[in-house]
């Protein structure tokens, strides 16, 4: 790379750019062969140096281990910078820098953090306790930012604070918060319901943000699950923009344990939304999810050593798909008929013939479906699963989401879903021991807060109006 770079014409100039070496050489950028040049040029233009430069630069290895290990779960660029802003000694890449990050191994410190944050054997609350550190004085810049970033829950103003203890305390004091969150999540407005409680629309948002802290309170208090999970993720739009909510869900009972609202859907997100779950409810048994690359990728770098399996409905639907292609009128018969025998046959063999007679039919499109995606994928397809929990759980999100006139901002449709989530938890306690949900008593909250006037009232005019 140096040479070609180094080769100059008759005016002195370089024949090739940075982009044709990156691109000759097969590597992902223009910047990664500016890395190098930028590393000659730093030796003085010297190949001895350039050559020699790595055992310096290897000397930096502890140091880099003792700053991860000191925050292991903090961003790999965000360590770069912190690495290169105290040790200017070093003037390494950030290629360089995620290579020497990849050696690290951090065994002892991930057991330790599993057996302090536990809280199936412990009573330690995780969030409590990371609110009390983050208001010490001695917590240093890198590890608040760490705190912050793996848990932004921890991070909450002295106000919010005073009312989540006081909401612990006497839960009845709240009853008009949790009735608003209670009818907003069953589909009502905010029209409809300053009319039934004879307050103004302002007031109603008022009281529907007014617990904020909802989630957390909720995510605190499961104490049982199945620890078979099921993943997915639900796609909306927030003022203009796509964004994604990522949730996880009991896949026996379907019951929502965890929720993410991300912008972008890749690995890096996947990852911290799976190390926010283990830290909160530790090792599942089995993941369910669909055959999304940056889930996997994922869920293996998090779980490498727990069983999972994909969808047979999402494999199912795109080999439907592509059967219909299929002109030939006997030949897709036969195709439909084994693609059921694929996922419908009640023993293992039977999917697994039907699969690789539908892979020896060579037909176009269809039979290297079955071989890329679903034989290669077979040991994730043996015991025959669908993700319909998590499925389900979507459509609930999207059934309250289709009352609304347009979702203005990511806090509303935060407390939107956490509002669902407490619906579904005053329906479901199963997975609650005793907690504040105890101390709701809806149905004497609508006595004491809902004008039974206001709702004869809209009955009357309605009748009124179909009599006109």
């Amino acid at each position: 790379m140096l040479l070609l770079r180094l080769m100059k014409d008759k005016k002195n100039k370089h024949i090739f750019t940075f982009a044709e070496i990156s691109s000759q050489l097969g590597l992902n950028s223009r910047q990664d062969s500016n890395n190098y040049w930028r590393e000659f040029q730093d030796s003085g233009l010297d190949f001895g140096l350039f050559i020699q430069r790595k055992k310096k630069l290897g000397e930096a290895m502890p140091l880099i281990e003792k700053q991860v290990l000191y925050a292991p779960l903090l961003n790999i660029k965000d360590h770069w910078v912190e690495f290169c802003e105290r040790y200017t000694e070093y003037d390494m890449s950030y290629i360089c820098f995620r290579n020497y990050y990849s050696g690290i191994d951090a065994i002892k410190l991930q057991k330790s953090l599993k057996s302090l944050f536990n809280t199936n054997k412990s009573s330690i609350n995780p969030i409590k306790m990371i609110s009390e550190v983050l208001s010490e004085n001695d917590c240093n810049g890198l590890k608040r930012k760490e705190i912050v970033d793996v848990f932004p829950e921890a991070m909450k103003e002295n106000e919010t604070d005073e009312v989540r203890s006081s909401f612990l305390r006497k839960v009845d004091a709240y009853g008009k918060n949790i009735l608003t969150m209670f009818l907003i999540a069953c589909g009502l407005n905010y029209k409809v319901l300053a009319m039934l409680l004879g307050v103004s629309k302002s007031s109603i948002g008022n009281y529907f943000h007014k617990i904020s802290f909802m989630k957390e309170i909720l995510t605190n208090s499961i104490i049982r699950w199945s620890g078979e999970i099921s993943v997915d993720e639900k796609w909306l739009k927030i003022n203009g923009e796509w964004c994604y909510v990522l949730s996880i869900v009991d896949n026996k009972t379907g019951f929502l344990l965890y929720y993410q609202l991300v912008t972008y859907l890749n690995a890096d997100n996947w990852k911290l939304f799976f190390q926010r779950f283990y830290q909160l409810y530790g090792i599942p048994k089995l993941i369910v999810s669909d055959g999304s690359k940056s889930l996997a990728k994922a869920r293996n770098d998090v779980f490498p050593k727990v069983k999972s399996q994909l969808c047979k409905f999402h494999k199912y639907k795109n080999l439907l798909g592509r059967i219909r292609k299929v002109k030939n009128g006997k030949k897709q018969k036969r195709c439909l008929r084994l693609a059921r025998g694929i996922f419908c046959n009640k023993t293992y063999y039977g999917r697994k013939r039907a699969a690789r007679t539908l892979e020896a039919m060579n037909v176009f499109g269809v039979s290297s479906y079955v071989t890329k995606n679903i034989l290669k994928d077979w040991d994730k397809l043996t015991m025959n699963m669908t993700s319909n929990a998590s499925e389900r759980w979507n459509r609930k999100i999207a059934k309250v989401i289709a009352k609304r006139y347009g979702l203005k901002s990511e806090e509303f449709v935060n407390q939107l879903i956490t509002a669902l989530w407490l619906k579904e938890s005053l329906n479901n306690r199963q997975h609650f021991d005793k907690c504040f949900l105890d101390d709701i008593d809806l149905p004497r909250i609508c006595q004491e807060n809902i004008k039974m006037c206001n709702i004869i009232d809209i009955m009357k005019r309605k009748l009124l109006l179909e009599t006109a």
